[in-house]
Protein backbone atom coordinates (compact mmCIF):
# COMPACT_ATOMS: atom_id res chain seq x y z
CA UNK A 1 0.00 0.00 0.00
CA UNK A 2 1.32 3.46 -0.86
CA UNK A 3 2.19 5.98 1.83
CA UNK A 4 -0.48 7.98 3.64
CA UNK A 5 -1.16 11.64 2.95
CA UNK A 6 -3.70 14.28 4.00
CA UNK A 7 -6.84 14.35 1.85
CA UNK A 8 -7.02 17.61 -0.13
CA UNK A 9 -3.67 18.88 1.14
CA UNK A 10 -2.74 20.59 -2.17
CA UNK A 11 -6.06 22.45 -2.24
CA UNK A 12 -5.61 23.78 1.29
CA UNK A 13 -1.98 24.65 0.49
CA UNK A 14 -3.14 26.78 -2.47
CA UNK A 15 -5.66 28.58 -0.25
CA UNK A 16 -2.89 29.41 2.20
CA UNK A 17 -0.62 30.66 -0.59
CA UNK A 18 -3.16 32.87 -2.36
CA UNK A 19 -5.73 33.47 0.41
CA UNK A 20 -7.52 36.67 -0.66
CA UNK A 21 -6.75 36.52 -4.36
CA UNK A 22 -9.65 35.76 -6.74
CA UNK A 23 -9.86 32.01 -7.35
CA UNK A 24 -13.16 31.57 -9.18
CA UNK A 25 -15.34 34.03 -11.05
CA UNK A 26 -18.84 32.92 -12.02
CA UNK A 27 -21.28 35.30 -13.64
CA UNK A 28 -21.02 38.55 -11.66
CA UNK A 29 -19.50 37.06 -8.48
CA UNK A 30 -15.87 36.56 -7.54
CA UNK A 31 -14.78 34.03 -4.91
CA UNK A 32 -11.41 34.21 -3.18
CA UNK A 33 -9.19 31.23 -2.43
CA UNK A 34 -10.15 31.57 1.24
CA UNK A 35 -13.86 31.44 0.37
CA UNK A 36 -13.49 28.36 -1.84
CA UNK A 37 -11.46 26.72 0.92
CA UNK A 38 -14.11 27.36 3.56
CA UNK A 39 -17.02 26.26 1.36
CA UNK A 40 -15.33 23.06 0.18
CA UNK A 41 -14.35 22.30 3.80
CA UNK A 42 -18.00 22.69 4.80
CA UNK A 43 -19.09 20.29 2.07
CA UNK A 44 -16.43 17.77 3.08
CA UNK A 45 -17.50 17.91 6.74
CA UNK A 46 -21.17 17.69 5.74
CA UNK A 47 -20.46 14.53 3.74
CA UNK A 48 -18.55 13.01 6.65
CA UNK A 49 -21.48 13.96 8.91
CA UNK A 50 -23.82 12.03 6.62
CA UNK A 51 -21.79 8.91 7.39
CA UNK A 52 -19.80 8.79 4.18
CA UNK A 53 -16.71 6.60 4.48
CA UNK A 54 -13.44 7.06 2.54
CA UNK A 55 -13.67 5.66 -0.97
CA UNK A 56 -17.48 5.82 -1.17
CA UNK A 57 -18.90 7.43 -4.29
CA UNK A 58 -20.26 10.96 -4.49
CA UNK A 59 -22.08 11.66 -7.78
CA UNK A 60 -22.82 15.15 -9.07
CA UNK A 61 -25.27 16.27 -11.72
CA UNK A 62 -24.38 19.93 -12.10
CA UNK A 63 -23.88 22.45 -14.85
CA UNK A 64 -20.94 24.85 -14.63
CA UNK A 65 -21.14 26.82 -11.39
CA UNK A 66 -19.02 27.60 -8.37
CA UNK A 67 -20.70 24.61 -6.69
CA UNK A 68 -19.40 22.31 -9.41
CA UNK A 69 -15.89 23.27 -8.22
CA UNK A 70 -16.81 22.98 -4.54
CA UNK A 71 -18.13 19.51 -5.30
CA UNK A 72 -14.81 18.32 -6.71
CA UNK A 73 -12.78 19.88 -3.91
CA UNK A 74 -15.15 18.83 -1.12
CA UNK A 75 -15.20 15.24 -2.36
CA UNK A 76 -11.40 15.10 -2.31
CA UNK A 77 -11.16 16.52 1.21
CA UNK A 78 -13.75 14.01 2.45
CA UNK A 79 -11.84 11.21 0.68
CA UNK A 80 -14.86 10.50 -1.53
CA UNK A 81 -14.63 9.08 -5.04
CA UNK A 82 -16.05 11.78 -7.31
CA UNK A 83 -18.36 10.70 -10.15
CA UNK A 84 -19.41 13.38 -12.64
CA UNK A 85 -22.66 12.58 -14.43
CA UNK A 86 -23.23 13.70 -18.01
CA UNK A 87 -25.91 16.39 -18.09
CA UNK A 88 -27.11 15.18 -21.50
CA UNK A 89 -27.70 11.57 -20.55
CA UNK A 90 -31.17 10.10 -20.34
CA UNK A 91 -32.74 8.91 -17.09
CA UNK A 92 -31.92 5.31 -18.03
CA UNK A 93 -28.25 6.18 -18.60
CA UNK A 94 -28.01 8.14 -15.33
CA UNK A 95 -29.49 5.21 -13.38
CA UNK A 96 -27.10 2.76 -15.06
CA UNK A 97 -24.03 4.80 -14.09
CA UNK A 98 -25.24 5.49 -10.53
CA UNK A 99 -25.86 1.78 -10.02
CA UNK A 100 -22.57 0.81 -11.62
CA UNK A 101 -20.68 3.20 -9.32
CA UNK A 102 -22.87 2.28 -6.33
CA UNK A 103 -23.14 5.98 -5.55
CA UNK A 104 -24.29 6.75 -2.01
CA UNK A 105 -24.75 10.54 -2.38
CA UNK A 106 -26.04 12.60 -5.32
CA UNK A 107 -25.78 16.40 -5.61
CA UNK A 108 -28.17 17.73 -8.26
CA UNK A 109 -28.73 21.22 -9.63
CA UNK A 110 -32.21 22.75 -9.87
CA UNK A 111 -32.51 21.96 -13.60
CA UNK A 112 -32.06 18.26 -12.76
CA UNK A 113 -34.61 18.08 -9.96
CA UNK A 114 -37.01 15.78 -11.82
CA UNK A 115 -34.25 13.35 -12.80
CA UNK A 116 -32.86 13.30 -9.24
CA UNK A 117 -36.26 12.45 -7.78
CA UNK A 118 -36.79 9.69 -10.35
CA UNK A 119 -33.40 8.04 -9.85
CA UNK A 120 -33.67 7.98 -6.07
CA UNK A 121 -35.87 4.83 -5.81
CA UNK A 122 -34.02 3.14 -8.71
CA UNK A 123 -30.56 3.20 -7.13
CA UNK A 124 -30.48 1.02 -3.97
CA UNK A 125 -27.08 2.33 -2.83
CA UNK A 126 -28.23 5.98 -2.90
CA UNK A 127 -28.67 7.07 0.71
CA UNK A 128 -28.76 10.85 0.28
CA UNK A 129 -29.82 13.34 -2.40
CA UNK A 130 -28.68 16.93 -1.98
CA UNK A 131 -30.51 19.60 -3.99
CA UNK A 132 -28.69 22.74 -5.06
CA UNK A 133 -31.28 25.48 -4.49
CA UNK A 134 -34.13 23.02 -3.94
CA UNK A 135 -35.39 20.41 -1.50
CA UNK A 136 -38.08 17.78 -1.29
CA UNK A 137 -39.09 14.87 0.87
CA UNK A 138 -35.86 13.02 1.62
CA UNK A 139 -33.79 15.69 -0.16
CA UNK A 140 -31.57 18.12 1.76
CA UNK A 141 -30.83 21.60 0.43
CA UNK A 142 -27.17 22.19 -0.38
CA UNK A 143 -26.56 25.58 1.30
CA UNK A 144 -28.54 24.64 4.41
CA UNK A 145 -26.49 21.46 4.75
CA UNK A 146 -23.20 23.37 4.41
CA UNK A 147 -24.31 26.03 6.91
CA UNK A 148 -24.43 23.40 9.67
CA UNK A 149 -20.92 22.09 8.96
CA UNK A 150 -17.49 23.21 10.14
CA UNK A 151 -15.41 25.27 7.71
CA UNK A 152 -12.13 23.75 8.91
CA UNK A 153 -10.39 21.18 6.70
CA UNK A 154 -11.09 17.61 7.94
CA UNK A 155 -7.44 16.60 7.29
CA UNK A 156 -8.17 12.90 6.88
CA UNK A 157 -5.16 10.59 6.58
CA UNK A 158 -5.59 8.35 3.54
CA UNK A 159 -3.47 5.94 1.47
CA UNK A 160 -2.36 6.93 -2.03
CA UNK A 161 -4.14 3.98 -3.60
CA UNK A 162 -7.55 5.12 -2.32
CA UNK A 163 -10.11 5.63 -5.09
CA UNK A 164 -10.38 9.35 -5.95
CA UNK A 165 -12.48 9.45 -9.13
CA UNK A 166 -14.43 7.31 -11.53
CA UNK A 167 -14.56 8.92 -14.95
CA UNK A 168 -17.16 7.43 -17.25
CA UNK A 169 -16.27 7.56 -20.91
CA UNK A 170 -18.46 9.35 -23.41
CA UNK A 171 -20.17 6.33 -24.95
CA UNK A 172 -23.96 6.46 -24.69
CA UNK A 173 -24.90 2.81 -25.22
CA UNK A 174 -24.10 -0.51 -23.61
CA UNK A 175 -22.76 -1.24 -20.14
CA UNK A 176 -21.21 1.79 -18.41
CA UNK A 177 -17.42 1.97 -18.65
CA UNK A 178 -15.77 3.75 -15.74
CA UNK A 179 -12.07 4.53 -15.50
CA UNK A 180 -10.81 4.39 -11.91
CA UNK A 181 -8.33 6.99 -10.69
CA UNK A 182 -6.56 6.47 -7.39
CA UNK A 183 -4.95 9.42 -5.63
CA UNK A 184 -1.52 8.25 -6.85
CA UNK A 185 -2.72 8.05 -10.45
CA UNK A 186 -4.40 11.45 -10.31
CA UNK A 187 -1.25 13.04 -8.91
CA UNK A 188 0.77 11.41 -11.71
CA UNK A 189 -1.63 12.95 -14.21
CA UNK A 190 -1.16 16.36 -12.61
CA UNK A 191 2.63 15.97 -12.67
CA UNK A 192 2.48 15.02 -16.34
CA UNK A 193 0.39 18.12 -17.07
CA UNK A 194 2.97 20.39 -15.43
CA UNK A 195 5.85 18.48 -16.99
CA UNK A 196 4.43 19.09 -20.47
CA UNK A 197 3.95 22.83 -19.95
CA UNK A 198 6.17 25.10 -22.01
CA UNK A 199 4.47 28.30 -20.78
CA UNK A 200 4.44 30.20 -17.51
CA UNK A 201 1.29 30.00 -15.41
CA UNK A 202 0.81 32.21 -12.37
CA UNK A 203 -1.15 34.88 -10.57
CA UNK A 204 -1.37 37.11 -13.65
CA UNK A 205 -3.17 34.43 -15.66
CA UNK A 206 -6.89 34.01 -16.17
CA UNK A 207 -8.37 30.84 -17.67
CA UNK A 208 -11.82 31.08 -19.20
CA UNK A 209 -13.66 27.74 -18.96
CA UNK A 210 -16.35 27.52 -21.64
CA UNK A 211 -16.88 23.74 -21.60
CA UNK A 212 -18.25 21.49 -18.81
CA UNK A 213 -15.89 21.51 -15.84
CA UNK A 214 -17.00 17.98 -15.01
CA UNK A 215 -15.43 16.76 -18.25
CA UNK A 216 -12.63 17.88 -20.62
CA UNK A 217 -12.61 21.55 -19.56
CA UNK A 218 -11.82 20.49 -16.00
CA UNK A 219 -8.34 19.27 -17.05
CA UNK A 220 -7.02 22.83 -16.66
CA UNK A 221 -8.97 23.75 -13.52
CA UNK A 222 -6.64 22.32 -10.88
CA UNK A 223 -3.33 23.39 -12.51
CA UNK A 224 -4.62 26.97 -12.67
CA UNK A 225 -5.87 26.78 -9.08
CA UNK A 226 -2.54 25.51 -7.77
CA UNK A 227 -0.67 28.31 -9.56
CA UNK A 228 -2.85 31.13 -8.22
CA UNK A 229 -4.57 31.90 -11.51
CA UNK A 230 -8.17 33.06 -11.85
CA UNK A 231 -10.63 30.42 -13.03
CA UNK A 232 -13.39 32.27 -14.88
CA UNK A 233 -16.34 29.96 -15.41
CA UNK A 234 -18.92 30.42 -18.17
CA UNK A 235 -22.29 28.74 -17.76
CA UNK A 236 -22.63 28.31 -21.52
CA UNK A 237 -20.67 28.81 -24.71
CA UNK A 238 -21.55 32.05 -26.48
CA UNK A 239 -18.94 33.11 -29.08
CA UNK A 240 -19.82 36.82 -29.06
CA UNK A 241 -19.79 36.91 -25.27
CA UNK A 242 -16.54 34.96 -25.28
CA UNK A 243 -14.84 37.54 -27.52
CA UNK A 244 -16.05 40.36 -25.28
CA UNK A 245 -14.95 38.55 -22.13
CA UNK A 246 -11.44 37.93 -23.45
CA UNK A 247 -11.02 41.71 -23.61
CA UNK A 248 -12.87 42.69 -20.42
CA UNK A 249 -11.28 40.06 -18.14
CA UNK A 250 -7.91 39.98 -19.91
CA UNK A 251 -8.16 36.25 -20.50
CA UNK A 252 -4.76 34.59 -21.05
CA UNK A 253 -5.75 30.90 -21.32
CA UNK A 254 -8.57 29.28 -23.25
CA UNK A 255 -9.49 25.68 -24.08
CA UNK A 256 -11.85 24.93 -26.98
CA UNK A 257 -13.09 21.91 -28.90
CA UNK A 258 -13.16 22.24 -32.71
CA UNK A 259 -16.81 23.31 -32.89
CA UNK A 260 -16.11 26.09 -30.38
CA UNK A 261 -12.99 27.17 -32.25
CA UNK A 262 -15.00 27.38 -35.48
CA UNK A 263 -17.62 29.62 -33.90
CA UNK A 264 -14.98 31.74 -32.20
CA UNK A 265 -13.31 32.37 -35.55
CA UNK A 266 -16.68 33.34 -37.07
CA UNK A 267 -17.22 35.82 -34.23
CA UNK A 268 -13.74 37.31 -34.76
CA UNK A 269 -14.37 37.58 -38.51
CA UNK A 270 -17.55 39.52 -37.78
CA UNK A 271 -15.71 41.77 -35.30
CA UNK A 272 -12.19 42.33 -36.66
CA UNK A 273 -11.53 45.11 -34.14
CA UNK A 274 -12.00 42.74 -31.18
CA UNK A 275 -9.16 42.85 -28.66
CA UNK A 276 -7.78 39.36 -28.04
CA UNK A 277 -4.23 40.53 -27.35
CA UNK A 278 -4.25 39.18 -23.78
CA UNK A 279 -4.43 35.55 -24.98
CA UNK A 280 -1.20 33.61 -24.46
CA UNK A 281 -2.43 30.09 -25.12
CA UNK A 282 -5.43 28.60 -26.90
CA UNK A 283 -5.57 24.90 -26.10
CA UNK A 284 -7.53 22.81 -28.57
CA UNK A 285 -8.26 19.13 -29.08
CA UNK A 286 -10.65 16.32 -27.96
CA UNK A 287 -11.61 15.75 -31.63
CA UNK A 288 -9.94 16.13 -35.04
CA UNK A 289 -9.47 19.78 -36.01
CA UNK A 290 -9.50 20.60 -39.75
CA UNK A 291 -6.24 22.01 -41.11
CA UNK A 292 -8.07 24.98 -42.64
CA UNK A 293 -9.45 25.89 -39.21
CA UNK A 294 -6.02 25.71 -37.59
CA UNK A 295 -4.60 27.90 -40.35
CA UNK A 296 -7.31 30.53 -39.88
CA UNK A 297 -6.84 30.46 -36.10
CA UNK A 298 -3.12 31.10 -36.51
CA UNK A 299 -3.88 34.06 -38.75
CA UNK A 300 -6.41 35.59 -36.36
CA UNK A 301 -4.82 34.70 -33.01
CA UNK A 302 -1.13 34.38 -33.76
CA UNK A 303 1.25 31.52 -32.86
CA UNK A 304 -0.42 30.66 -29.54
CA UNK A 305 -2.22 27.44 -30.49
CA UNK A 306 -1.44 24.32 -28.46
CA UNK A 307 -2.94 20.93 -29.24
CA UNK A 308 -3.20 18.13 -26.68
CA UNK A 309 -3.96 14.48 -27.39
CA UNK A 310 -5.42 12.53 -24.51
CA UNK A 311 -8.18 10.17 -23.45
CA UNK A 312 -10.23 9.40 -20.36
CA UNK A 313 -8.39 6.12 -19.83
CA UNK A 314 -4.91 7.65 -19.69
CA UNK A 315 -2.77 10.14 -17.83
CA UNK A 316 -3.01 13.37 -19.81
CA UNK A 317 -1.61 14.80 -21.95
CA UNK A 318 -0.22 11.93 -24.03
CA UNK A 319 1.12 14.15 -26.80
CA UNK A 320 1.44 17.89 -27.27
CA UNK A 321 1.84 19.88 -30.47
CA UNK A 322 3.46 23.04 -29.14
CA UNK A 323 2.88 26.53 -30.57
CA UNK A 324 6.32 26.72 -32.21
CA UNK A 325 5.66 23.39 -33.96
CA UNK A 326 2.67 24.81 -35.83
CA UNK A 327 5.06 26.86 -37.96
CA UNK A 328 8.24 25.99 -39.82
CA UNK A 329 10.52 28.71 -41.19
CA UNK A 330 7.66 31.16 -40.69
CA UNK A 331 5.28 29.09 -42.78
CA UNK A 332 2.45 26.73 -41.85
CA UNK A 333 4.01 23.38 -40.95
CA UNK A 334 2.77 20.05 -42.26
CA UNK A 335 3.01 18.92 -38.63
CA UNK A 336 -0.29 20.64 -37.81
CA UNK A 337 -2.02 17.48 -39.02
CA UNK A 338 -0.25 15.63 -36.19
CA UNK A 339 -1.01 15.74 -32.47
CA UNK A 340 2.63 16.31 -31.53
CA UNK A 341 5.13 14.06 -29.80
CA UNK A 342 4.72 11.97 -26.63
CA UNK A 343 5.15 13.72 -23.29
CA UNK A 344 7.94 12.88 -20.84
CA UNK A 345 6.05 10.34 -18.69
CA UNK A 346 4.40 8.40 -21.52
CA UNK A 347 5.62 5.71 -23.93
CA UNK A 348 3.64 5.33 -27.15
CA UNK A 349 3.99 2.66 -29.82
CA UNK A 350 2.02 1.80 -32.96
CA UNK A 351 1.21 -1.92 -33.24
CA UNK A 352 -0.34 -4.38 -35.67
CA UNK A 353 -3.18 -6.81 -34.96
CA UNK A 354 -0.70 -9.28 -33.42
CA UNK A 355 0.73 -6.69 -31.02
CA UNK A 356 3.99 -6.25 -32.95
CA UNK A 357 5.50 -2.75 -33.06
CA UNK A 358 5.26 -1.30 -36.56
CA UNK A 359 7.98 0.72 -38.29
CA UNK A 360 7.78 4.47 -38.84
CA UNK A 361 5.11 5.48 -41.33
CA UNK A 362 2.89 2.42 -40.99
CA UNK A 363 -0.64 2.70 -39.57
CA UNK A 364 -1.58 0.61 -36.55
CA UNK A 365 -3.26 0.74 -33.16
CA UNK A 366 -1.81 3.19 -30.66
CA UNK A 367 -0.62 1.40 -27.51
CA UNK A 368 0.70 3.32 -24.51
CA UNK A 369 2.29 2.86 -21.12
CA UNK A 370 2.73 5.30 -18.24
CA UNK A 371 5.96 5.55 -16.29
CA UNK A 372 5.66 4.33 -12.73
CA UNK A 373 1.90 4.04 -12.36
CA UNK A 374 1.02 0.74 -13.97
CA UNK A 375 -1.73 -0.03 -16.45
CA UNK A 376 -5.12 1.59 -16.90
CA UNK A 377 -7.70 0.53 -14.33
CA UNK A 378 -11.37 0.07 -15.19
CA UNK A 379 -13.98 0.20 -12.47
CA UNK A 380 -15.20 -3.36 -11.85
CA UNK A 381 -14.68 -4.33 -15.49
CA UNK A 382 -12.02 -7.05 -15.60
CA UNK A 383 -13.33 -7.96 -19.06
CA UNK A 384 -12.23 -4.56 -20.38
CA UNK A 385 -8.84 -4.86 -18.75
CA UNK A 386 -8.29 -8.29 -20.33
CA UNK A 387 -9.34 -6.91 -23.69
CA UNK A 388 -7.41 -3.63 -23.66
CA UNK A 389 -4.30 -4.29 -21.54
CA UNK A 390 -1.59 -6.65 -22.75
CA UNK A 391 1.84 -6.99 -21.14
CA UNK A 392 1.42 -3.64 -19.40
CA UNK A 393 0.43 -1.77 -22.58
CA UNK A 394 -2.98 -0.17 -23.03
CA UNK A 395 -4.38 -0.62 -26.53
CA UNK A 396 -6.31 2.59 -27.10
CA UNK A 397 -8.47 1.75 -30.12
CA UNK A 398 -7.02 4.80 -31.87
CA UNK A 399 -5.22 4.27 -35.16
CA UNK A 400 -2.11 6.29 -35.95
CA UNK A 401 1.38 6.45 -37.39
CA UNK A 402 4.68 8.10 -36.50
CA UNK A 403 6.79 10.18 -38.87
CA UNK A 404 10.60 10.25 -38.96
CA UNK A 405 10.75 12.99 -36.31
CA UNK A 406 8.51 11.23 -33.80
CA UNK A 407 5.30 13.18 -34.45
CA UNK A 408 2.16 11.10 -34.04
CA UNK A 409 -0.64 11.34 -36.60
CA UNK A 410 -4.10 10.10 -35.61
CA UNK A 411 -5.87 8.37 -38.48
CA UNK A 412 -9.07 7.51 -36.63
CA UNK A 413 -10.58 4.87 -34.40
CA UNK A 414 -10.43 1.15 -35.06
CA UNK A 415 -14.16 1.30 -35.69
CA UNK A 416 -13.58 4.25 -38.06
CA UNK A 417 -11.45 2.13 -40.36
CA UNK A 418 -13.70 1.03 -43.18
CA UNK A 419 -13.02 -1.80 -45.63
CA UNK A 420 -14.54 -1.06 -49.01
CA UNK A 421 -13.89 -3.46 -51.88
CA UNK A 422 -11.00 -4.98 -49.91
CA UNK A 423 -9.23 -1.64 -49.33
CA UNK A 424 -8.71 0.01 -45.95
CA UNK A 425 -10.15 3.53 -45.78
CA UNK A 426 -9.60 5.80 -42.78
CA UNK A 427 -12.40 8.22 -41.94
CA UNK A 428 -10.02 11.01 -40.91
CA UNK A 429 -8.39 11.12 -44.37
CA UNK A 430 -11.74 11.48 -46.13
CA UNK A 431 -12.93 14.06 -43.59
CA UNK A 432 -9.77 16.13 -44.13
CA UNK A 433 -10.37 16.07 -47.89
CA UNK A 434 -13.95 17.28 -47.49
CA UNK A 435 -12.98 19.94 -44.95
CA UNK A 436 -10.68 21.41 -47.59
CA UNK A 437 -13.73 22.39 -49.68
CA UNK A 438 -14.76 26.01 -48.99
CA UNK A 439 -18.43 25.10 -48.63
CA UNK A 440 -17.92 22.58 -45.83
CA UNK A 441 -18.48 23.70 -42.24
CA UNK A 442 -18.46 20.29 -40.55
CA UNK A 443 -18.35 16.66 -41.68
CA UNK A 444 -18.47 13.10 -40.39
CA UNK A 445 -17.46 10.07 -42.45
CA UNK A 446 -18.45 6.49 -41.67
CA UNK A 447 -19.04 3.13 -43.33
CA UNK A 448 -22.46 1.82 -44.30
CA UNK A 449 -23.07 -1.92 -44.90
CA UNK A 450 -23.15 -2.94 -48.55
CA UNK A 451 -23.56 -6.48 -49.94
CA UNK A 452 -21.21 -5.88 -52.87
CA UNK A 453 -18.45 -3.70 -51.39
CA UNK A 454 -18.68 -4.75 -47.75
CA UNK A 455 -18.95 -1.10 -46.80
CA UNK A 456 -19.52 2.08 -48.75
CA UNK A 457 -18.08 5.37 -47.62
CA UNK A 458 -20.71 7.86 -46.44
CA UNK A 459 -20.23 11.54 -45.60
CA UNK A 460 -22.64 13.68 -43.60
CA UNK A 461 -21.91 17.31 -44.32
CA UNK A 462 -22.89 20.63 -42.72
CA UNK A 463 -22.59 23.48 -45.24
CA UNK A 464 -21.25 26.89 -44.30
CA UNK A 465 -23.95 29.60 -44.23
CA UNK A 466 -24.87 30.76 -47.71
CA UNK A 467 -23.15 27.86 -49.48
CA UNK A 468 -25.07 25.74 -51.99
CA UNK A 469 -22.51 23.23 -53.32
CA UNK A 470 -24.15 19.89 -54.03
CA UNK A 471 -23.03 16.29 -53.57
CA UNK A 472 -21.60 16.05 -57.10
CA UNK A 473 -19.36 19.06 -56.49
CA UNK A 474 -18.01 17.56 -53.26
CA UNK A 475 -17.45 14.18 -54.92
CA UNK A 476 -15.46 15.84 -57.74
CA UNK A 477 -13.45 17.75 -55.15
CA UNK A 478 -12.57 14.52 -53.33
CA UNK A 479 -11.44 12.89 -56.57
CA UNK A 480 -8.71 15.54 -56.81
CA UNK A 481 -7.38 14.85 -53.30
CA UNK A 482 -7.83 11.16 -52.48
CA UNK A 483 -7.94 7.84 -54.31
CA UNK A 484 -11.17 6.86 -56.00
CA UNK A 485 -11.87 3.98 -53.61
CA UNK A 486 -11.77 6.46 -50.71
CA UNK A 487 -14.29 8.85 -52.26
CA UNK A 488 -17.65 8.94 -50.45
CA UNK A 489 -20.38 7.17 -52.41
CA UNK A 490 -23.07 8.63 -50.17
CA UNK A 491 -23.12 12.35 -49.35
CA UNK A 492 -25.95 13.75 -47.25
CA UNK A 493 -26.34 17.33 -46.09
CA UNK A 494 -27.50 17.89 -42.51
CA UNK A 495 -28.16 20.96 -40.39
CA UNK A 496 -25.87 19.78 -37.58
CA UNK A 497 -23.92 16.72 -36.49
CA UNK A 498 -24.96 14.91 -33.29
CA UNK A 499 -22.41 15.28 -30.50
CA UNK A 500 -22.05 14.02 -26.97
CA UNK A 501 -21.24 16.14 -23.91
CA UNK A 502 -17.51 15.90 -24.67
CA UNK A 503 -18.06 17.46 -28.10
CA UNK A 504 -17.37 14.25 -30.01
CA UNK A 505 -19.54 13.29 -32.97
CA UNK A 506 -21.73 10.28 -32.25
CA UNK A 507 -21.39 8.48 -35.56
CA UNK A 508 -23.57 5.59 -34.41
CA UNK A 509 -26.49 8.02 -34.26
CA UNK A 510 -25.83 9.11 -37.84
CA UNK A 511 -25.51 5.52 -39.05
CA UNK A 512 -28.66 4.34 -37.24
CA UNK A 513 -30.72 7.29 -38.50
CA UNK A 514 -29.57 6.73 -42.09
CA UNK A 515 -30.34 3.03 -42.04
CA UNK A 516 -33.75 3.75 -40.51
CA UNK A 517 -34.48 6.05 -43.46
CA UNK A 518 -32.99 3.62 -45.99
CA UNK A 519 -33.74 0.07 -44.76
CA UNK A 520 -32.84 -1.21 -48.21
CA UNK A 521 -29.23 -0.11 -47.62
CA UNK A 522 -26.93 2.62 -48.82
CA UNK A 523 -27.95 4.68 -51.82
CA UNK A 524 -24.80 5.62 -53.75
CA UNK A 525 -24.39 8.94 -55.50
Amino acid sequence: MSSNRIAGHALSWAATQYRDRPAVVFRDRSFSYAQIERRSNQLANALIGLGQRPGERLAVLLNNSVESIEGQFGAEKAAQAYVALNARHSLREQVAILNDAEASVLIAGPEFRDIALKVQPLVPSLRHVIGLGWQDAGVQEYDALLARASDRAPRLKIPGDLLLRIAYTSGTTGQPKGVAYSIDRFEARLANHFGAMEYGLGIDDAMLHVGPLTHAAGVHLLPCYLRGSRNIVADRFDPEQLVAQIASDRITQLMVVPTMLSRLLEALAANPAADVSSLRRVHYGTAPTPTSMVEEALQRLGPILRQQYGMTEAVQPLCVLYPHEHLQDGQLSTRITSCGRPTINVDITVRDANGQVLPTGEVGEIALAHHGIGAVSFWRRPDLEREAIRDGWFYSGDLGRFDDEGFLYIVGRNKDMMISGGFNVYAREVEDALHAHPAVEDVAVLGLPDPEWGEVIAAFVVRKPGQTSDADALARHCTELIAGYKKPRVIEFVDALPRNHAGKITKNDLRDAYLARHPEGATSQ
